[in-house]
């Protein structure tokens, strides 16, 4: 031990297999850019509203790995989906991850799923950072479930949203070697459609003329349909219509589709870009 700092006259500088640095040796110039464009890149990821590894105040954990890093955006948009197609308060939420997935840490979707969730429901801004505070100062019961099991994807998100309406159910994945977004599941209908900034979903029984009469009001509105997708329980059923469309439908025109068609639910929604 030295008493001084630097030490100049150590018997260690005599041994020949010895490496000796100065107090912080990993403190390099090479090191201090490394740092300085880490720190500017967690700001920027901060200010986009994205997750920060490793920030001290997130309830998950550091890097998030690459398996589950493509799936936050979808977790967030699922997330808005089943607020925007709740017909009464969400009291309690599950996140259900299927395939390999459920063998990494998930927090962070399930994080991002409550941002998109609470965002719109209430008036501060929601993070990453306090989404659980919110979701607690509301009563909202949040919980997770994994299997490593799951039949018609590799990985699969299931989110699960309890009303005093009744439950409501989206389901999500990525496909392709793009990892395109595709909604597979919609309330207990199966669907594939990619995610869109403006869509909506109809349910109604299932009868000629509908998919038309549906047209026929949107175009009259002057709304473009960009994409449809049909699925029902059995001919004669209960159907959904879930639609992506280039421009907001208003409300009026979403009463009139559920009075002409005849629908039981009708849900205009605007998911996170």
């Amino acid at each position: 031990m030295v008493s001084e700092e630097p030490a100049t006259a150590s018997p260690l500088f005599l041994l020949d297999r010895t490496v000796v640095t100065p107090h912080l040796g990993a403190s390099t110039k090479e090191a201090q850019d490394k740092a300085g464009v880490a720190v500017a890149e967690m700001v920027r990821l901060a200010l986009r509203g994205e997750f920060v590894p490793y920030a001290v105040n997130v309830s998950a954990g550091g890097e998030v790995v690459e398996v589950v890093r493509p799936f936050l955006p979808l977790s967030e948009k699922l997330g808005a989906l089943l607020t925007g197609l709740a017909a009464a308060p969400i009291h309690s939420f599950d996140a259900g991850y299927y395939g390999s997935l459920a063998e990494h840490d998930t927090r962070v979707l399930t994080l991002a799923a409550l941002k998109g969730l609470l965002t719109g429901v209430v008036h501060e801004p929601v993070s990453f950072v306090n989404a659980p505070m919110i979701a607690r100062e509301r009563g909202l019961a949040v919980s997770e479930t994994r299997s490593r099991e799951t039949t018609d994807y590799v990985n699969l998100l299931v989110f699960r949203a309890e009303t005093e309406a009744g439950a409501v159910t989206v389901a999500g994945t990525l496909v392709g070697r793009t990892s395109g977004e595709r909604l597979v599941r919609v309330f207990d209908f199966d669907v594939d459609m990619a995610p869109a900034r403006y869509m909506a979903f109809f349910t109604y029984e299932d009868r000629p003329g509908v998919i038309g009469s549906v047209g026929t009001l949107l175009g009259g509105a002057g709304i473009n349909i960009a994409s449809m997708e049909v699925g029902r329980t059995a001919a004669g059923g209960l159907a959904l219509m879930g639609l992506t469309v280039d421009s907001p439908i208003p409300p009026d025109i979403l009463s009139g589709i559920e009075r002409g068609v005849g629908t039981e639910t009708a849900r205009f929604l605007e998911l996170p870009d």
